[in-house]
């Protein structure tokens, strides 16, 4: 189980990347164009270490969910893998 977790908590990982840099990049753009936006990118990396750290977790949570699942109705009997 904890195999899966672990490439669970990568694809979280991964995921997480992907839509905070997005998140990043679409505030840069939209504070490039405003009068009033923070003055420094603590802000910005802040919310992205959160959701960084929570992308992963539930990465994580999910594959061991779903694998605990998959044991618990698998119908041919043979070992897991």
């Amino acid at each position: 189980m904890k195999r899966y977790a672990k490439i669970g908590a990568l694809i979280g990982f991964l995921a997480g990347i992907v839509v905070f840099v997005g998140y990043v990049a679409t505030s840069w753009w939209v504070c490039s164009t405003l009068l009033d936006c923070p003055g420094h990118w603590l802000p910005y990396l802040v919310i992205f270490a959160i959701g960084l750290t929570f992308f992963t977790a539930a990465g994580a949570i999910a594959a061991a969910f779903l694998r605990g699942l998959y044991e618990m109705f698998r119908i041919d009997g043979g070992p897991s893998t």
